[in-house]
């Protein structure tokens, strides 16, 4: 039980404590399909979140303006 977080959040990218924090929401909010569903959903969702991070780090807003107005 204390290797499985680990094991599976490698696998697909997450964190053992996001793995069973996922898995717990999943459950407590769906019952057993939010159980079989949490990973797969929150692996989705942290693709999507580093998408945006990269996204947000290429753009004008992060790099700031070459020329300030004051």
């Amino acid at each position: 039980m204390v290797l499985t977080p680990l094991l599976v959040g490698d696998r697909i990218g997450l964190h053992p404590v996001a793995v069973i924090f996922a898995i717990l929401a999943g459950g407590e909010l769906f019952g057993f399909t939010g159980v079989l569903l949490a990973l797969p959903v929150a692996a989705v969702i942290m693709v999507l979140v580093r998408h945006v991070q990269d996204a947000y780090k290429d753009s004008q807003v992060y790099k700031g303006d070459e020329d300030p107005q004051l």
